[in-house]
């Protein structure tokens, strides 16, 4: 396995054709966020491994082929294992184009533990969205709605999937709901690519249950319009309360697709 300059991404994402995650794997392909490609071979590579920031790991290409499956594994736990454990993470999930891979997971990650779990994508459907009641009336008194710029976000933080901060601004998107000074809750890109923003919605736990991840979220979904770009969700699937509020938002869930955990 060798690993690719940045400026040879681009000649990868027909090869993780098959991968159910519609953003991260291009936002890294493309630029947006940061991450590491490996690749049996430069010319006409049949399989390709590519790290996140975030501990989700991709994995694609041609499954019955006889590749170097040691090589592999090394590139899985003896780079890109560490590399994430640099920046935090303790728990990796690997997510794979087809799910042929499961074969081999005795060969990639031999002697681990590896549970099999499932994300749940969801479609965006505009017209869903567009007919929900206006969200702006359902602002209380004393609250705003606000895009994150360069004060809000040295104030808050970058989400982890940016490289920096000034990644953030120039690419991605954040909405906040203030109580005054306080930020209540907040929606924002945690990755991103040419044609999608990533949802991640947090809202602090005494303003919960009162609607307002619906209202920070519609405000995110509507300036993702204005700029052009699809918003996307995805979640656990065991996450109800996620489910339930994508599909208050205008997105339907499709079929749940396996990855493989392990720590």
């Amino acid at each position: 396995m060798m690993e690719l300059h940045p400026s040879e991404f681009a000649s990868i994402p027909t090869l993780l054709e098959g991968v159910k995650q519609k953003v991260l794997p291009h936002a890294i392909c493309q630029g947006y966020s940061a991450g590491r490609v490996f690749v049996d071979r430069r010319e006409n590579p049949q399989m390709v491994l590519v790290w996140s920031a975030l501990g989700y790991y991709f994995i694609a290409g041609d499954t019955d082929i006889a590749h170097d499956w040691v090589a592999a594994s090394r590139v899985l736990l003896e780079i890109f294992v560490p590399a994430s454990k640099a920046s935090g993470e303790s728990s990796f999930i690997l997510v794979p184009a087809q799910e042929a891979w499961k074969e081999r997971l005795p060969n990639l990650l031999p002697g681990r533990e590896v549970l099999e779990i499932y994300r749940r994508p969801f479609q965006f459907d505009a017209t869903q969205f567009q007919a929900l009641p206006p969200w702006k009336d359902h602002i209380p008194p004393g609250y705003q709605i606000q895009i994150m710029d360069a004060a809000l976000t040295a104030r808050i933080g970058a989400p982890p999937g940016w490289s920096s901060p000034e990644a953030f601004l120039e690419n991605g998107l954040g909405v906040v709901l203030l109580a005054g000074d306080e930020v209540a809750s907040l929606c924002a890109s945690v990755f991103a690519s040419h044609e999608h923003m990533e949802i991640d919605i947090h809202t602090e736990e005494k303003y919960q249950r009162q609607g307002f991840a619906v209202l920070t979220a519609s405000a995110f979904i509507e300036e993702c319009s204005r700029l052009g770009k699809q918003p996307n969700w995805e979640c656990f699937w065991e996450n109800e309360a996620s489910t339930a509020l994508a599909e208050k938002l205008g997105f339907q869930a499709e079929a749940d697709y396996p990855v493989y955990y392990w720590e």
